[in-house]
């Protein structure tokens, strides 16, 4: 057996997993990304509403009207519209002119659960093997003129009048357009939304013009709902590593925010991250800045990137943000257009409008360029935003057809940042190739087993396999230090300076050829394998609902088989089985491999896998159950090696 006292890099691993350990509770509670500019000291301004108020904030009470958007009401005459795609359905209603629910259909790379379809209400889900994606609130894309409307906008209550064309095989275009009165000011809003048929991603471009003949002059600010919720609600909303993948990111003025939960400024649900004072976070220091927003949940993420335009009138300046947003997703953030102010009705007609009333559609080649002169005019604001919802993936966010997408946003490729937000955080994503390799790799394996506990068992197996070699130069080094015991036990006798003793140790060592640095080897090769086995494993969509045996109802959460109400302090204590056995065979595997005379290292020993059993609580049951096995294997494999080193005596 291995003398772990005498060896410097077996003494390194203890404090190696309980810094990996570390790194991924703070990748759990991180409170932002770094500003990717590093000679700005505060790239993002944060203040709240009390401190420091927006310029020309309209922050009187709503007078219907008076001061807001005034319409002619229509009744009974409301009209839903259905789109589908290859991989998503959406409803859209004049009411309002708004994305009503968008489901997600189950695919090659979206493996919606069966059991999670079977348990839904929703006929639209069963009938085509999707999943409603926006808990059934939609997306408003909606102009509002009060903070308080970000739960919902006097504009969702408008009729607006539609039309759908079916552009060509690729592309589905709907059409809103409503007249509507600010004070004596006329105005029209159109909501246009483009769905390519193969894609994620949706165009949605929404647009204000001014039909009066003088400046339209706001005195404010014009506010802009884009999507709120995105669902599924977490089953477990007492687990904080689940609650914290659920939240809202941006990037604003060239810096990613990620915030984690739903507090402010990151904080989540701990409390964590000095979240500020007041029901809003107002951020409008940096003009023309916000480059995109969206939110995330634990198996999902929907954003919009706002699309570069010639001119500034066009481009978003800020967004606020409900520092303690209700957890149904009713309202999160809003887009600011600060200080807003048209010039006079133009009487020739926007190009983009020609564009899309064009009865000749089969020649169409792309709305792109017609969108980037009409931002040249200041008689409209177009807020023109590329729109994805879809899975947290990189199989998923990209351009499947990116002739027919650069044609549409003028874009090569997705906004590579939002990788940060898909696989958590930017550590995470280092390792995202190897994390959707074992993903597809526990695709394969269940579709022959169909039972993803026991794909991750295979898993666990298939790795020990690959690291044979290794292991087997593991299992001959600790054979020769378990050699040369009694030498070490005479060291460890005669030498009580550390320092000198070590030396003794290496060069005993030296002398029969050891190098003990390869008795660990296995065990650091093994490092990123399983940084990317927790990211797959944490929130891949296969484990949500999936059963393995007896107790273990659900791979993606823990394996709780009670919940004690009050225990000692805590509420709701949670008692889960897998993590026992986990720390149990733990203990067991370092009594099996290890055999120190120092206190330290004895301490050490058993002080891990007590800071394992923290770690791994919360976590859910399929990360849990792969680091079990690897254990019992290695246990195993133990066993068989002392077996042979004993006979071989």
């Amino acid at each position: 057996m291995q003398e772990q006292n005498q060896n410097p890099i077996t003494s390194l691993i203890p404090i190696l997993i309980l810094g990996i350990a570390t790194i991924f509770l703070f990748q759990y509670f991180e409170l932002s990304k770094p500003p990717e500019n590093p000679e700005k000291q505060n790239p993002i301004t944060q203040t709240t509403e009390q401190e420091k108020p927006v310029p020309n904030q309209i922050i009187q009470d709503i007078v219907q009207n008076k001061n807001d958007f005034n319409f002619k009401k229509v009744q009974n005459n409301t009209k839903q519209i259905i789109v589908e795609n290859e991989r998503n359905i959406y409803i859209l209603n004049n009411l309002g002119g708004r994305i009503e629910r968008i489901y997600l259909k189950s695919g090659e790379n979206v493996k919606i659960p069966k059991s999670v379809i079977e348990q839904s209400n929703d006929e639209l889900e069963k009938k085509y093997h999707a999943l409603e994606i926006t808990r059934y609130r939609g997306m408003d894309f909606q102009l509002h003129l009060y903070k308080s409307q970000m739960i919902k906008p006097v504009l969702n209550d408008a009729i607006f009048e539609s039309e759908v064309k079916e552009i060509n095989d690729n592309l589905t275009q709907v059409t809103f357009y409503k007249d509507i009165e600010f004070k004596d000011y006329k105005l029209t809003i159109y909501k246009i939304y483009r769905f390519l048929k193969k894609e994620n991603f949706f165009h949605q471009i929404t647009i204000i013009k001014n039909q009066t003949d003088k400046d339209f002059i706001l005195n404010g600010d014009l506010f802009y709902k884009t999507f709120s919720a995105l669902g599924p609600e977490p089953e477990d909303k007492e687990n904080t590593r689940i609650l914290n993948t659920y939240g809202r990111f941006y990037n604003y003025d060239n810096s990613l925010k990620v915030l984690h939960g739903f507090g402010a400024n990151g904080g989540g649900f701990l409390g964590c991250g000095g979240a500020p004072k007041g029901k809003y976070t107002i951020l409008v220091e940096k003009l023309n800045s916000l480059k995109y927003a969206g939110i995330n949940s634990r198996y999902f993420i929907s954003y919009s990137q706002f699309l570069e335009t010639p001119n500034e009138l066009h481009y978003p300046d800020g967004i606020i943000l409900e520092n303690q947003p209700p957890f149904d997703g009713s309202s999160s953030f809003t887009i600011i257009f600060w200080d807003l102010k048209l010039s006079k009705k133009n009487a020739e007609e926007l190009r983009t409008l020609q564009y899309i009333n064009n009865e000749q559609t089969e020649t169409i080649k792309g709305i792109y360029g017609y969108l980037q002169e009409d931002k040249k005019r200041n008689d409209a604001l177009i807020i023109d935003q590329i729109v994805y919802t879809g899975l947290r993936s990189d199989e998923e966010h990209k351009f499947f057809q990116p002739d027919i997408v650069k044609q549409e946003f003028g874009l090569d490729e997705p906004e590579s940042s939002i990788r940060d937000v898909i696989y958590s955080s930017g550590f995470l994503a280092l390792f995202s190739k190897l994390r959707d390799g074992i993903i597809i790799l526990m695709r394969f394996i269940n579709n022959y087993v169909h039972n993803y506990g026991i794909s991750i068992i295979l898993i666990a197996v298939f790795f020990k396999l690959i690291t044979y070699p290794l292991n087997q130069v593991q299992a001959k080094t600790m054979k020769k230090i378990h050699a040369l015991k009694p030498e070490l036990d005479r060291i460890n006798e005669k030498y009580q300076d550390p320092a000198e003793r070590q030396k003794k140790i290496m060069d005993l060592y030296k002398k029969h050829k050891i190098n003990p640095a390869m008795g660990c080897l296995p065990m650091l090769i093994q490092i990123p394998i399983f940084i990317a086995l927790y990211s797959a494993f944490s929130d891949s969509i296969e484990l949500w609902k999936s059963p393995f045996i007896w107790w273990m109802k659900d791979l993606s959460q823990p394996d709780t088989v009670y919940v004690i109400k009050d225990f000692i302090f805590i509420k709701n204590f949670h008692i889960n089985i897998l993590p026992l056995i986990m720390v149990g065979s733990q203990l067991l595997q370092q009594k099996l491999t290890t055999v120190s005379t120092d206190p330290q290292q004895k301490f050490l020993m058993y002080f891990m896998p007590i800071i394992m059993l923290f770690f791994f609580w919360g976590m859910p049951s399929g990360v849990t159950l792969y680091w079990t096995v690897q254990n019992i294997i290695t246990i195993i494999w133990q066993v068989v090696v002392e077996k042979f080193s004993t006979e071989e005596k």
